[in-house]
């Protein structure tokens, strides 16, 4: 028995001592980790892979070069904007999601809509690795006659575009709302956490209704 127990010491003791390069090191980690170490630093690498939200497009890389990737091969099918900035989307009813990138620092934000009996259910999340430290706001607006509501919160980071990304909450656009042309306009705003003193201390989410 104590033999037994000297043996597995010993191999438990290799295995501590065994350093190994990140899964990621393709994607551009260098760190090396120790073994017992390895899910534990998988989990938290910032170097974790994003796939590109385009349709037909199968690139895979880290979250830095994902933004150089779609800014030169997706330009076209992007919407630019600024930071702490508010801008106009056209959203079509039926359209499930558009892709935002940054205009000075290239950060992808994806605008996804969910079709729903009562409206149109909106929200904003952002690609990069789930260990991201970096934090945004996002601020949704949409009116129709005299009538509007506003939606604020922090976005979710996502690594690849999915149908129902995870949500602090979400904009319910009421069908009154859609227009003659099959859709709607949103008035959006995404700033860095802090940077807006309004909603610096805010958690979750808010709506507004008027």
């Amino acid at each position: 028995m104590p033999i037994g127990y000297n043996r597995c010491r010993a191999i438990e003791k290799v295995l501590e001592s065994l350093k190994i390069p990140c899964s990621n090191r393709s994607y551009g980690c260098k760190e090396s980790i120790c073994y017992s170490k390895k899910y534990e630093h998988d989990r938290s690498c910032s170097h974790a892979p994003c796939t590109c939200p385009l349709p037909a497009c199968n690139f895979q890389g880290s979250s830095r070069y994902l933004y150089l990737h779609c800014r030169s091969k997706h330009f076209s099918d992007l919407t630019s904007f600024r930071f702490s900035t508010t801008f106009p989307l056209f959203f079509r009813v039926d359209h499930k999601f558009h892709v935002l990138q940054e205009d000075k620092e290239g950060v992808l934000f994806i605008l996804n809509n969910r079709l729903e009996c009562l409206g149109n259910m909106i929200t904003i999340s952002c690609m990069g690795p789930s260990s991201s430290k970096l934090g945004y706001f996002y601020e949704l607006t949409t009116k129709a006659e005299g009538s509007n509501v506003r939606f604020q919160s922090s976005t979710r980071n996502i690594q690849t575009r999915v149908d129902h990304p995870p949500s602090m909450g979400f904009l319910l656009v009421p069908t009154d709302f859609i227009g003659t042309r099959g859709g709607f306009t949103l008035d959006v705003c995404i700033w860095r956490l802090g940077s807006n003193p309004a909603v610096s201390s805010a958690l979750g989410s808010s709506i507004q209704c008027k």
